[in-house]
């Protein structure tokens, strides 16, 4: 259930990156890729998830409290997403 939780908040978190005309084409481009690594990491199982998903997480994170203040619907749905990730031990 928690898979298909945070699978769903990845595909809200696509959606909602991509509604956004005010993210640079830059930031754009690295949330993109955070949400394609996101992704790479649930494919993952045990194991191999966990040997590179920290590095993943710290970036999420760090997208978190970057665009916390200007875009708070993006960063609302990937605090969800760091949540349930560390709910399940990732």
């Amino acid at each position: 259930m928690d898979h298909e939780m945070i699978s769903s908040l990845i595909q809200q978190l696509h959606r909602t990156l991509e509604g956004r005309s005010a993210i640079t084409k830059e930031d754009r481009a690295q949330l993109q890729q955070l949400v394609a690594d996101l992704q790479a990491v649930l494919a993952r199982p045990g194991a191999a998830a966990r040997s590179g998903h920290q590095g993943v997480i710290d970036r999420l994170r760090d997208a978190v409290s970057r665009f916390e203040v200007s875009h708070p619907e993006l960063t609302a749905t990937m605090a969800q997403v760091s949540q349930r990730l560390s709910d399940m031990g990732i």
